[in-house]
């Protein structure tokens, strides 16, 4: 279902497109996939949201450098 949103941000990314734009298209992404979530969902998603938490990190130590 989000599959194009992460084509396009791929792409975004490859074609080294503004941080800025990127970063407002992943967080309209993620809007995306919570609002298809209730409260007591539960999934098996752990891993994936640890890579996230790391990726954000990574970001954030970039940009206080």
């Amino acid at each position: 279902m989000y599959e194009q949103n992460v084509k396009l941000i791929r792409d975004l990314i490859s074609r080294r497109e503004s941080t800025y734009g990127i970063l407002s298209f992943i967080e309209d992404t993620i809007s995306s996939i919570r609002a298809d979530l209730s409260p007591d969902t539960t999934l098996d998603s752990y891993s994936e949201l640890g890579k996230m938490a790391d990726a954000l990190e990574d970001l954030s130590a970039k940009l206080h450098s």
